[in-house]
């Protein structure tokens, strides 16, 4: 019975660290994403200005 608690244990462990690596992944995304609009708005302008202004 002790190995079944010391498995799910490492298994709940498991999990966290899984969980924890995802997050730092998403959050390392969104930086990047964030950095690649911030330099394509800075090469090109306001990208939105093309869509008020309209054909």
């Amino acid at each position: 019975m002790t190995y079944l608690a010391v498995a799910y244990v490492g298994m709940v462990i498991a999990i966290g660290i899984w969980t924890f690596t995802v997050m730092q992944r998403s959050r390392q995304l969104v930086r990047r994403v964030e950095a690649m609009e911030e330099a394509i708005e800075s090469l090109s302008g306001d990208p939105t200005e093309e869509i008020k202004s309209g054909p």
